[in-house]
Protein backbone atom coordinates (compact mmCIF):
# COMPACT_ATOMS: atom_id res chain seq x y z
CA UNK A 1 0.00 0.00 0.00
CA UNK A 2 1.29 3.51 -0.43
CA UNK A 3 0.42 7.21 1.25
CA UNK A 4 -0.96 9.72 -0.45
CA UNK A 5 -1.92 13.51 1.69
CA UNK A 6 -5.25 14.48 1.77
CA UNK A 7 -6.03 18.08 2.44
CA UNK A 8 -8.72 18.60 5.16
CA UNK A 9 -9.17 22.10 7.39
CA UNK A 10 -10.82 20.76 10.44
CA UNK A 11 -12.52 23.83 11.47
CA UNK A 12 -14.69 23.43 8.38
CA UNK A 13 -17.46 22.22 10.40
CA UNK A 14 -19.91 23.79 7.37
CA UNK A 15 -19.31 20.78 5.50
CA UNK A 16 -20.65 18.47 8.48
CA UNK A 17 -24.56 17.73 7.34
CA UNK A 18 -25.45 14.83 9.56
CA UNK A 19 -24.30 12.69 12.88
CA UNK A 20 -24.89 9.12 12.43
CA UNK A 21 -24.51 7.25 15.43
CA UNK A 22 -25.25 3.70 14.29
CA UNK A 23 -22.83 2.35 16.62
CA UNK A 24 -23.04 2.38 20.29
CA UNK A 25 -21.42 5.79 21.29
CA UNK A 26 -21.46 8.59 23.18
CA UNK A 27 -22.49 11.17 20.40
CA UNK A 28 -20.74 14.35 20.19
CA UNK A 29 -18.40 15.92 17.16
CA UNK A 30 -14.87 15.16 16.41
CA UNK A 31 -12.63 17.80 18.01
CA UNK A 32 -11.43 19.21 14.21
CA UNK A 33 -15.33 19.87 13.52
CA UNK A 34 -15.68 22.67 16.43
CA UNK A 35 -15.65 26.52 14.66
CA UNK A 36 -13.40 27.22 17.54
CA UNK A 37 -10.57 24.93 16.60
CA UNK A 38 -8.46 27.61 13.81
CA UNK A 39 -5.96 24.40 13.88
CA UNK A 40 -5.08 23.17 9.89
CA UNK A 41 -3.60 20.12 9.92
CA UNK A 42 -3.01 17.88 6.50
CA UNK A 43 -3.92 14.03 7.06
CA UNK A 44 -2.00 11.38 6.25
CA UNK A 45 -4.25 9.26 3.48
CA UNK A 46 -2.84 5.28 3.37
CA UNK A 47 -4.53 3.78 0.03
CA UNK A 48 -5.59 0.32 -0.22
CA UNK A 49 -4.12 -1.79 -3.07
CA UNK A 50 -6.40 -2.49 -6.22
CA UNK A 51 -8.32 -5.91 -6.07
CA UNK A 52 -9.28 -8.37 -8.80
CA UNK A 53 -12.82 -7.16 -8.86
CA UNK A 54 -14.27 -8.83 -11.82
CA UNK A 55 -12.85 -12.36 -10.44
CA UNK A 56 -15.01 -11.67 -6.83
CA UNK A 57 -18.14 -10.89 -9.00
CA UNK A 58 -17.46 -14.14 -10.84
CA UNK A 59 -17.69 -15.87 -7.41
CA UNK A 60 -20.47 -14.33 -6.08
CA UNK A 61 -22.36 -15.58 -9.66
CA UNK A 62 -21.70 -18.96 -8.38
CA UNK A 63 -22.05 -18.42 -4.57
CA UNK A 64 -25.44 -16.19 -4.53
CA UNK A 65 -27.24 -19.55 -6.14
CA UNK A 66 -26.88 -20.69 -2.39
CA UNK A 67 -28.50 -19.77 0.60
CA UNK A 68 -25.22 -18.60 2.14
CA UNK A 69 -23.66 -15.21 3.69
CA UNK A 70 -23.82 -12.37 0.97
CA UNK A 71 -20.60 -11.46 0.32
CA UNK A 72 -20.55 -7.55 -0.14
CA UNK A 73 -16.70 -6.66 0.08
CA UNK A 74 -13.31 -7.34 0.16
CA UNK A 75 -10.83 -7.32 3.11
CA UNK A 76 -7.53 -5.48 3.09
CA UNK A 77 -5.38 -7.00 5.68
CA UNK A 78 -3.31 -4.39 7.17
CA UNK A 79 -1.29 -3.00 10.43
CA UNK A 80 -2.16 0.50 10.53
CA UNK A 81 -2.53 2.41 13.33
CA UNK A 82 -1.09 4.70 16.42
CA UNK A 83 2.31 3.30 16.10
CA UNK A 84 3.25 3.35 12.24
CA UNK A 85 0.62 5.79 10.58
CA UNK A 86 -1.53 9.29 10.73
CA UNK A 87 -0.38 12.83 12.43
CA UNK A 88 -0.46 13.94 15.99
CA UNK A 89 -1.47 17.22 16.95
CA UNK A 90 -0.31 19.15 20.25
CA UNK A 91 -3.08 21.00 21.42
CA UNK A 92 -2.51 24.21 24.02
CA UNK A 93 -3.61 22.63 26.74
CA UNK A 94 -1.54 20.19 26.66
CA UNK A 95 -4.13 17.41 25.40
CA UNK A 96 -3.29 15.93 21.45
CA UNK A 97 -5.23 14.79 18.28
CA UNK A 98 -4.40 11.83 16.21
CA UNK A 99 -5.63 11.43 12.62
CA UNK A 100 -5.15 9.33 10.10
CA UNK A 101 -6.95 8.93 6.66
CA UNK A 102 -7.83 5.62 4.51
CA UNK A 103 -8.38 5.33 0.88
CA UNK A 104 -10.06 2.41 -1.23
CA UNK A 105 -10.40 3.83 -4.30
CA UNK A 106 -14.17 3.26 -6.00
CA UNK A 107 -15.01 1.69 -2.25
CA UNK A 108 -19.26 2.20 -2.11
CA UNK A 109 -18.64 2.27 1.58
CA UNK A 110 -15.60 1.15 4.23
CA UNK A 111 -15.87 -0.71 7.37
CA UNK A 112 -12.43 -1.42 9.72
CA UNK A 113 -11.80 -4.02 12.38
CA UNK A 114 -9.07 -3.46 15.46
CA UNK A 115 -6.48 -5.99 16.43
CA UNK A 116 -5.83 -3.54 19.00
CA UNK A 117 -8.29 -1.13 20.69
CA UNK A 118 -8.46 0.21 23.95
CA UNK A 119 -10.04 3.96 24.96
CA UNK A 120 -9.03 5.54 28.38
CA UNK A 121 -10.88 7.92 30.25
CA UNK A 122 -11.28 10.56 28.40
CA UNK A 123 -10.25 9.15 25.30
CA UNK A 124 -12.78 9.85 22.18
CA UNK A 125 -12.56 8.22 18.76
CA UNK A 126 -14.33 9.48 15.85
CA UNK A 127 -14.35 7.66 12.61
CA UNK A 128 -16.09 9.68 9.65
CA UNK A 129 -16.13 10.02 5.54
CA UNK A 130 -13.95 12.97 4.02
CA UNK A 131 -17.51 14.77 3.46
CA UNK A 132 -18.41 15.26 6.86
CA UNK A 133 -21.61 13.71 6.09
CA UNK A 134 -20.91 10.92 8.37
CA UNK A 135 -19.74 10.24 11.48
CA UNK A 136 -19.68 7.24 13.62
CA UNK A 137 -18.46 8.23 17.72
CA UNK A 138 -17.54 8.97 20.07
CA UNK A 139 -16.15 5.41 21.28
CA UNK A 140 -15.29 5.63 24.49
CA UNK A 141 -13.88 3.24 27.19
CA UNK A 142 -17.54 1.74 27.06
CA UNK A 143 -16.50 0.86 23.80
CA UNK A 144 -12.81 -1.78 25.12
CA UNK A 145 -13.65 -5.29 25.16
CA UNK A 146 -11.39 -7.58 26.72
CA UNK A 147 -9.84 -8.75 24.10
CA UNK A 148 -8.96 -6.21 22.67
CA UNK A 149 -10.56 -6.34 19.47
CA UNK A 150 -13.22 -4.00 18.04
CA UNK A 151 -15.13 -3.38 14.46
CA UNK A 152 -16.75 -0.74 13.20
CA UNK A 153 -20.45 -1.17 10.62
CA UNK A 154 -20.58 0.50 7.34
CA UNK A 155 -19.40 4.14 6.04
CA UNK A 156 -20.59 5.58 3.35
CA UNK A 157 -17.59 6.30 0.93
CA UNK A 158 -14.26 5.42 -0.50
CA UNK A 159 -12.56 7.18 1.94
CA UNK A 160 -12.44 7.38 5.69
CA UNK A 161 -10.74 9.55 8.55
CA UNK A 162 -10.17 8.58 12.29
CA UNK A 163 -9.92 10.83 14.35
CA UNK A 164 -8.38 10.10 18.36
CA UNK A 165 -9.20 12.49 21.14
CA UNK A 166 -7.37 11.95 23.92
CA UNK A 167 -6.24 13.98 26.91
CA UNK A 168 -3.33 15.09 28.87
CA UNK A 169 -4.00 13.54 32.03
CA UNK A 170 -4.08 9.97 29.64
CA UNK A 171 -1.29 10.56 27.33
CA UNK A 172 0.00 7.56 25.56
CA UNK A 173 -2.72 5.33 27.14
CA UNK A 174 -4.98 4.71 24.02
CA UNK A 175 -4.40 1.98 21.63
CA UNK A 176 -5.58 1.93 18.21
CA UNK A 177 -4.73 -0.52 15.50
CA UNK A 178 -6.41 -1.90 12.97
CA UNK A 179 -5.92 -5.04 10.77
CA UNK A 180 -8.32 -5.15 8.18
CA UNK A 181 -10.21 -2.46 6.02
CA UNK A 182 -12.96 -4.25 4.04
CA UNK A 183 -13.58 -2.46 0.44
CA UNK A 184 -17.82 -2.52 0.01
CA UNK A 185 -18.18 -3.38 -4.22
CA UNK A 186 -21.77 -4.19 -4.04
CA UNK A 187 -25.19 -4.52 -2.10
CA UNK A 188 -24.84 -1.17 -0.02
CA UNK A 189 -25.40 1.27 -3.23
CA UNK A 190 -28.75 2.81 -1.57
CA UNK A 191 -26.97 2.32 1.80
CA UNK A 192 -24.47 5.34 0.31
CA UNK A 193 -27.37 7.25 -1.35
CA UNK A 194 -28.92 8.10 1.85
CA UNK A 195 -26.37 10.32 2.79
CA UNK A 196 -24.84 11.51 -0.66
CA UNK A 197 -28.35 13.15 -1.70
CA UNK A 198 -28.92 11.24 -4.55
CA UNK A 199 -31.87 8.88 -5.16
CA UNK A 200 -32.10 5.65 -6.07
CA UNK A 201 -35.55 3.59 -7.05
CA UNK A 202 -34.37 0.02 -6.17
CA UNK A 203 -34.02 -1.52 -2.78
CA UNK A 204 -31.49 -0.45 -0.22
CA UNK A 205 -30.11 -4.03 -0.45
CA UNK A 206 -30.71 -5.13 -3.79
CA UNK A 207 -33.13 -7.98 -2.82
CA UNK A 208 -35.51 -9.70 -5.24
CA UNK A 209 -38.93 -7.83 -5.95
CA UNK A 210 -40.95 -9.65 -4.29
CA UNK A 211 -40.15 -9.32 -0.64
CA UNK A 212 -41.88 -8.07 1.70
CA UNK A 213 -41.10 -5.37 4.35
CA UNK A 214 -41.66 -6.21 7.79
CA UNK A 215 -43.87 -3.59 8.30
CA UNK A 216 -46.42 -4.26 5.89
CA UNK A 217 -49.54 -5.79 6.84
CA UNK A 218 -47.85 -9.48 6.63
CA UNK A 219 -46.02 -8.21 9.35
CA UNK A 220 -48.39 -7.22 11.40
CA UNK A 221 -48.56 -9.60 14.21
CA UNK A 222 -44.86 -10.07 14.54
CA UNK A 223 -44.11 -6.58 15.65
CA UNK A 224 -42.67 -8.43 19.02
CA UNK A 225 -40.42 -11.11 16.90
CA UNK A 226 -39.22 -8.53 14.11
CA UNK A 227 -37.18 -6.86 16.71
CA UNK A 228 -35.39 -9.69 17.58
CA UNK A 229 -34.27 -10.15 14.13
CA UNK A 230 -30.52 -8.54 13.68
CA UNK A 231 -27.86 -8.19 10.22
CA UNK A 232 -25.00 -9.91 11.13
CA UNK A 233 -21.66 -8.09 9.21
CA UNK A 234 -19.41 -11.25 9.69
CA UNK A 235 -16.12 -11.43 8.70
CA UNK A 236 -15.85 -7.84 7.62
CA UNK A 237 -17.55 -8.77 4.34
CA UNK A 238 -20.61 -10.60 4.42
CA UNK A 239 -24.17 -10.48 5.48
CA UNK A 240 -25.94 -12.96 7.83
CA UNK A 241 -29.00 -12.45 9.49
CA UNK A 242 -29.57 -13.58 13.51
CA UNK A 243 -32.15 -13.52 16.38
CA UNK A 244 -31.94 -12.68 19.73
CA UNK A 245 -33.64 -16.16 21.59
CA UNK A 246 -34.93 -15.56 25.10
CA UNK A 247 -33.66 -18.17 27.89
CA UNK A 248 -35.24 -19.97 30.74
CA UNK A 249 -34.02 -17.96 33.30
CA UNK A 250 -35.49 -14.43 31.52
CA UNK A 251 -32.51 -12.57 32.25
CA UNK A 252 -32.18 -10.79 29.26
CA UNK A 253 -28.87 -12.59 28.01
CA UNK A 254 -27.88 -11.33 24.67
CA UNK A 255 -27.51 -15.01 22.41
CA UNK A 256 -28.11 -14.50 19.31
CA UNK A 257 -29.32 -17.34 16.96
CA UNK A 258 -27.42 -17.84 13.70
CA UNK A 259 -26.22 -20.04 10.90
CA UNK A 260 -23.13 -22.53 11.64
CA UNK A 261 -21.97 -21.45 8.04
CA UNK A 262 -21.97 -17.62 8.84
CA UNK A 263 -18.62 -17.89 10.65
CA UNK A 264 -16.40 -20.22 12.67
CA UNK A 265 -13.93 -17.36 13.92
CA UNK A 266 -13.88 -13.57 14.45
CA UNK A 267 -16.48 -12.98 16.75
CA UNK A 268 -14.96 -10.22 18.43
CA UNK A 269 -15.40 -8.58 15.20
CA UNK A 270 -18.88 -9.02 14.02
CA UNK A 271 -21.07 -6.75 13.85
CA UNK A 272 -25.40 -7.11 15.13
CA UNK A 273 -27.51 -4.12 13.77
CA UNK A 274 -30.89 -3.71 14.79
CA UNK A 275 -34.02 -1.92 13.94
CA UNK A 276 -32.73 -1.41 10.06
CA UNK A 277 -35.95 -1.88 8.43
CA UNK A 278 -38.54 0.55 6.53
CA UNK A 279 -40.83 2.23 9.06
CA UNK A 280 -43.55 1.47 6.79
CA UNK A 281 -44.84 -0.97 4.08
CA UNK A 282 -43.15 0.77 1.04
CA UNK A 283 -39.29 1.24 0.47
CA UNK A 284 -38.39 4.61 1.85
CA UNK A 285 -37.08 7.13 -0.25
CA UNK A 286 -33.63 6.94 1.45
CA UNK A 287 -32.04 4.10 3.44
CA UNK A 288 -33.47 3.87 6.73
CA UNK A 289 -30.26 5.74 9.05
CA UNK A 290 -32.06 4.52 12.51
CA UNK A 291 -29.79 1.74 12.81
CA UNK A 292 -28.37 0.92 16.00
CA UNK A 293 -25.71 -2.07 16.33
CA UNK A 294 -23.15 -3.39 18.58
CA UNK A 295 -19.49 -5.15 18.43
CA UNK A 296 -18.16 -7.83 19.63
CA UNK A 297 -19.28 -11.17 20.72
CA UNK A 298 -18.37 -14.59 21.88
CA UNK A 299 -19.61 -18.35 20.00
CA UNK A 300 -21.01 -20.05 22.86
CA UNK A 301 -22.42 -22.88 21.25
CA UNK A 302 -22.57 -24.91 17.30
CA UNK A 303 -23.20 -27.79 15.12
CA UNK A 304 -22.65 -28.73 11.89
CA UNK A 305 -25.57 -31.12 11.92
CA UNK A 306 -28.24 -28.58 12.27
CA UNK A 307 -25.84 -25.77 11.18
CA UNK A 308 -26.57 -23.82 14.26
CA UNK A 309 -24.65 -21.54 15.88
CA UNK A 310 -25.41 -19.69 19.07
CA UNK A 311 -23.51 -16.30 19.85
CA UNK A 312 -23.49 -14.19 22.98
CA UNK A 313 -22.95 -10.27 22.11
CA UNK A 314 -20.34 -9.12 24.51
CA UNK A 315 -19.15 -5.47 23.49
CA UNK A 316 -21.13 -2.31 23.92
CA UNK A 317 -23.39 -3.85 26.57
CA UNK A 318 -25.20 -1.16 29.30
CA UNK A 319 -25.12 -3.56 32.51
CA UNK A 320 -24.41 -6.48 30.79
CA UNK A 321 -27.71 -5.91 29.04
CA UNK A 322 -28.69 -4.79 25.55
CA UNK A 323 -29.30 -1.16 25.45
CA UNK A 324 -32.70 0.09 26.30
CA UNK A 325 -32.92 2.40 23.91
CA UNK A 326 -32.47 -0.72 21.10
CA UNK A 327 -36.18 -1.83 21.99
CA UNK A 328 -35.05 -5.99 22.11
CA UNK A 329 -37.16 -8.51 22.38
CA UNK A 330 -36.42 -12.29 23.07
CA UNK A 331 -37.70 -14.38 20.89
CA UNK A 332 -39.49 -17.68 22.18
CA UNK A 333 -38.54 -21.14 20.90
CA UNK A 334 -39.94 -24.82 20.85
CA UNK A 335 -37.32 -27.82 21.66
CA UNK A 336 -40.29 -29.94 20.02
CA UNK A 337 -39.86 -32.24 17.17
CA UNK A 338 -43.23 -31.29 15.69
CA UNK A 339 -43.92 -29.98 12.16
CA UNK A 340 -44.92 -25.98 12.48
CA UNK A 341 -48.53 -26.28 10.76
CA UNK A 342 -47.56 -22.94 9.16
CA UNK A 343 -44.43 -21.19 9.19
CA UNK A 344 -43.00 -17.28 8.88
CA UNK A 345 -39.10 -16.34 8.24
CA UNK A 346 -37.48 -12.42 9.07
CA UNK A 347 -34.71 -11.40 7.59
CA UNK A 348 -32.29 -9.67 6.09
CA UNK A 349 -31.52 -10.88 2.14
CA UNK A 350 -29.05 -9.63 0.42
CA UNK A 351 -28.06 -7.49 3.13
CA UNK A 352 -31.44 -5.33 2.74
CA UNK A 353 -33.63 -3.79 5.21
CA UNK A 354 -35.47 -5.92 7.44
CA UNK A 355 -38.20 -8.28 5.37
CA UNK A 356 -41.18 -11.18 6.15
CA UNK A 357 -41.72 -14.32 4.25
CA UNK A 358 -44.49 -16.74 4.93
CA UNK A 359 -45.42 -20.01 4.53
CA UNK A 360 -49.40 -21.22 4.69
CA UNK A 361 -48.71 -24.96 4.65
CA UNK A 362 -46.84 -27.33 7.07
CA UNK A 363 -43.74 -28.17 7.46
CA UNK A 364 -41.79 -31.40 6.72
CA UNK A 365 -38.50 -33.05 7.92
CA UNK A 366 -36.07 -32.98 5.49
CA UNK A 367 -31.85 -33.38 5.05
CA UNK A 368 -29.57 -30.89 3.12
CA UNK A 369 -26.01 -30.62 2.37
CA UNK A 370 -24.85 -33.93 4.06
CA UNK A 371 -26.49 -33.12 7.09
CA UNK A 372 -27.98 -36.53 9.38
CA UNK A 373 -31.35 -37.60 7.83
CA UNK A 374 -33.84 -35.46 9.12
CA UNK A 375 -32.35 -32.97 10.98
CA UNK A 376 -34.03 -30.07 9.14
CA UNK A 377 -37.52 -28.60 8.33
CA UNK A 378 -38.48 -27.78 5.03
CA UNK A 379 -40.89 -25.51 4.13
CA UNK A 380 -43.22 -26.71 1.45
CA UNK A 381 -43.93 -23.48 0.12
CA UNK A 382 -43.63 -19.71 0.70
CA UNK A 383 -46.83 -18.39 0.02
CA UNK A 384 -45.51 -14.81 0.55
CA UNK A 385 -42.23 -13.70 -0.46
CA UNK A 386 -39.11 -16.33 0.06
CA UNK A 387 -35.50 -16.16 1.50
CA UNK A 388 -31.89 -15.00 -0.52
CA UNK A 389 -28.24 -15.34 0.74
CA UNK A 390 -27.57 -13.30 3.84
CA UNK A 391 -31.12 -14.72 4.92
CA UNK A 392 -28.49 -17.10 6.06
CA UNK A 393 -29.64 -17.96 9.89
CA UNK A 394 -32.89 -15.94 9.94
CA UNK A 395 -35.68 -17.80 12.45
CA UNK A 396 -37.96 -19.57 11.40
CA UNK A 397 -41.44 -19.34 13.42
CA UNK A 398 -43.82 -21.64 13.95
CA UNK A 399 -47.58 -20.71 14.31
CA UNK A 400 -46.90 -19.52 18.35
CA UNK A 401 -44.52 -17.50 17.68
CA UNK A 402 -42.01 -19.60 18.61
CA UNK A 403 -38.15 -20.36 16.78
CA UNK A 404 -38.19 -24.06 15.31
CA UNK A 405 -35.63 -23.24 13.25
CA UNK A 406 -32.73 -21.69 11.51
CA UNK A 407 -31.88 -20.67 7.86
CA UNK A 408 -29.48 -23.12 6.37
CA UNK A 409 -30.48 -23.34 2.22
CA UNK A 410 -32.33 -24.45 -0.28
CA UNK A 411 -33.63 -23.06 -3.71
CA UNK A 412 -36.51 -20.61 -3.21
CA UNK A 413 -35.58 -16.96 -5.21
CA UNK A 414 -38.00 -14.36 -6.55
CA UNK A 415 -39.30 -15.38 -9.68
CA UNK A 416 -38.83 -19.10 -9.69
CA UNK A 417 -41.70 -22.02 -10.16
CA UNK A 418 -43.78 -22.45 -7.17
CA UNK A 419 -42.07 -26.22 -7.18
CA UNK A 420 -38.37 -24.25 -6.06
CA UNK A 421 -39.77 -21.99 -3.71
CA UNK A 422 -39.18 -23.94 -0.38
CA UNK A 423 -36.15 -23.62 1.88
CA UNK A 424 -34.58 -25.90 4.83
CA UNK A 425 -33.91 -24.57 8.29
CA UNK A 426 -32.19 -26.66 10.77
CA UNK A 427 -34.17 -27.68 13.18
CA UNK A 428 -33.99 -26.01 16.67
CA UNK A 429 -35.01 -29.74 18.40
CA UNK A 430 -32.01 -30.89 17.06
CA UNK A 431 -29.64 -28.33 18.27
CA UNK A 432 -31.11 -28.27 22.03
CA UNK A 433 -29.16 -31.22 22.44
CA UNK A 434 -26.80 -31.41 19.58
CA UNK A 435 -23.31 -33.37 20.45
CA UNK A 436 -24.38 -33.67 23.84
CA UNK A 437 -21.74 -30.50 25.43
CA UNK A 438 -22.78 -27.22 26.11
CA UNK A 439 -20.17 -26.47 22.96
CA UNK A 440 -22.48 -28.20 20.67
CA UNK A 441 -25.84 -27.53 22.18
CA UNK A 442 -28.64 -24.90 22.81
CA UNK A 443 -29.80 -26.43 26.04
CA UNK A 444 -26.74 -26.00 28.09
CA UNK A 445 -27.21 -22.12 27.37
CA UNK A 446 -31.01 -21.37 27.03
CA UNK A 447 -31.94 -23.74 29.79
CA UNK A 448 -28.95 -23.75 32.82
CA UNK A 449 -31.13 -24.96 35.64
CA UNK A 450 -32.13 -28.29 33.59
CA UNK A 451 -36.15 -27.57 34.25
CA UNK A 452 -36.67 -29.71 31.14
CA UNK A 453 -38.38 -26.57 29.76
CA UNK A 454 -39.87 -28.15 25.99
CA UNK A 455 -41.44 -24.47 24.80
CA UNK A 456 -40.49 -20.75 25.85
CA UNK A 457 -42.47 -17.59 25.17
CA UNK A 458 -40.58 -14.61 24.04
CA UNK A 459 -40.16 -11.38 26.53
CA UNK A 460 -40.31 -7.85 25.92
CA UNK A 461 -37.83 -6.75 28.53
CA UNK A 462 -39.57 -2.80 28.15
CA UNK A 463 -43.00 -4.63 29.05
CA UNK A 464 -43.29 -3.80 32.62
CA UNK A 465 -42.56 -0.41 32.50
CA UNK A 466 -45.04 -0.13 29.68
CA UNK A 467 -48.26 -1.30 32.06
CA UNK A 468 -50.00 1.85 33.79
CA UNK A 469 -49.45 2.46 37.58
CA UNK A 470 -47.19 -0.76 37.99
CA UNK A 471 -47.12 -0.89 41.74
CA UNK A 472 -45.04 -3.31 43.48
CA UNK A 473 -47.68 -2.94 46.80
CA UNK A 474 -46.30 -4.88 50.02
CA UNK A 475 -50.25 -6.18 50.67
CA UNK A 476 -49.94 -8.27 47.32
CA UNK A 477 -47.90 -11.31 47.62
CA UNK A 478 -47.20 -13.97 44.91
CA UNK A 479 -45.61 -17.30 45.47
CA UNK A 480 -43.93 -19.66 44.92
CA UNK A 481 -41.83 -17.67 42.28
CA UNK A 482 -40.88 -18.96 39.73
CA UNK A 483 -43.23 -20.81 39.97
CA UNK A 484 -44.24 -24.19 38.01
CA UNK A 485 -47.19 -22.90 36.42
CA UNK A 486 -48.90 -23.14 39.95
CA UNK A 487 -48.83 -20.33 42.26
CA UNK A 488 -50.76 -18.36 44.75
CA UNK A 489 -51.17 -14.91 44.83
CA UNK A 490 -51.95 -13.89 48.73
CA UNK A 491 -53.80 -10.30 49.80
CA UNK A 492 -53.67 -8.13 52.74
CA UNK A 493 -55.52 -5.28 51.68
CA UNK A 494 -56.62 -2.30 54.22
CA UNK A 495 -60.52 -2.91 53.67
CA UNK A 496 -62.84 -5.20 51.81
CA UNK A 497 -63.46 -4.70 48.59
CA UNK A 498 -64.35 -6.13 45.21
CA UNK A 499 -60.99 -7.68 43.38
CA UNK A 500 -60.01 -8.86 40.07
CA UNK A 501 -56.97 -10.64 39.72
CA UNK A 502 -55.87 -10.68 36.21
CA UNK A 503 -52.49 -12.90 34.89
CA UNK A 504 -51.31 -11.34 31.19
CA UNK A 505 -48.32 -13.31 29.01
CA UNK A 506 -45.26 -10.93 27.48
CA UNK A 507 -48.14 -10.02 24.36
CA UNK A 508 -50.38 -8.69 26.70
CA UNK A 509 -53.09 -11.28 26.43
CA UNK A 510 -55.46 -11.87 28.96
CA UNK A 511 -54.50 -16.02 29.94
CA UNK A 512 -56.72 -16.17 33.60
CA UNK A 513 -59.38 -14.14 34.93
CA UNK A 514 -60.43 -14.51 39.00
CA UNK A 515 -63.11 -12.09 40.13
CA UNK A 516 -63.43 -11.84 44.10
CA UNK A 517 -65.84 -9.91 46.06
CA UNK A 518 -66.18 -7.80 49.30
CA UNK A 519 -62.65 -9.03 50.46
CA UNK A 520 -59.45 -8.31 52.40
CA UNK A 521 -57.43 -11.00 52.83
CA UNK A 522 -57.41 -14.21 51.53
CA UNK A 523 -54.57 -16.82 49.41
CA UNK A 524 -56.13 -17.58 46.03
CA UNK A 525 -55.07 -20.15 43.90
CA UNK A 526 -54.09 -19.42 40.13
CA UNK A 527 -53.46 -22.38 37.59
CA UNK A 528 -51.31 -21.54 34.68
CA UNK A 529 -50.63 -25.62 34.24
CA UNK A 530 -52.15 -25.17 30.26
CA UNK A 531 -49.47 -22.55 29.61
CA UNK A 532 -45.89 -22.44 28.55
CA UNK A 533 -42.99 -21.47 30.22
CA UNK A 534 -42.71 -18.19 30.45
CA UNK A 535 -42.70 -14.14 32.08
CA UNK A 536 -46.43 -13.37 33.24
CA UNK A 537 -47.90 -10.37 35.01
CA UNK A 538 -50.29 -10.81 37.52
CA UNK A 539 -53.08 -7.74 38.08
CA UNK A 540 -54.52 -7.26 41.00
CA UNK A 541 -57.33 -4.24 40.95
CA UNK A 542 -59.88 -2.53 42.41
CA UNK A 543 -61.83 0.43 41.83
CA UNK A 544 -59.32 2.57 44.08
CA UNK A 545 -56.25 0.49 43.66
CA UNK A 546 -54.06 -1.06 40.93
CA UNK A 547 -51.02 -3.39 41.61
CA UNK A 548 -48.73 -5.33 39.00
CA UNK A 549 -46.15 -7.55 39.56
CA UNK A 550 -44.06 -10.35 37.13
CA UNK A 551 -43.76 -14.10 37.90
CA UNK A 552 -41.42 -16.43 35.95
CA UNK A 553 -43.46 -20.02 35.22
CA UNK A 554 -40.67 -23.08 34.25
CA UNK A 555 -41.72 -26.07 33.47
Amino acid sequence: MKKNLLSVLVFSAALFCNTANAQLSQGGMPYSFSTGNHTKQTIALVTMPTFDLAALQAEDAINDLSKGPFRFGFNHMVNIGLSNSGTWTSLSNGDRLWQMGIKSIGAQTINLAFDDFYMPEGGKLFVYNTTKTFVMGAFTSQNNQEDKQFATDLIPGDAVILEYYEPANVANQGRINLFRVTHGYRGVDDYVKNFTGTSDEKNFGGSGSCQINVNCSLGTNWQNEKKSVVCLVSGGSEFCTGALVNDVPMDQKPYVLTANHCGSSGFSTWVFRFNWEAPGCSNPGSSPSTTQSLTGGTQRAASANSDMSLVEITGGLVAGKIPVAYNPYFSGWSNLNVPADSAWCIHHPSGDIKKISQAKNACISATWSGTPANSHWQVGLWTSACTEPGSSGSPLYDQNHRIVGQLHGGPSACGLSASSMNDVYGKFSLSWLGGGTAATQLKAWLDPANTGATVLNGFNPSLPTSIANVDPKSEVTIYPNPSNGNFNVELNLAASQNVTIKVMNVLGSVVSTKSLSNISTGIYNIDLSNEATGVYFVEVSSATERSVKKINVIK
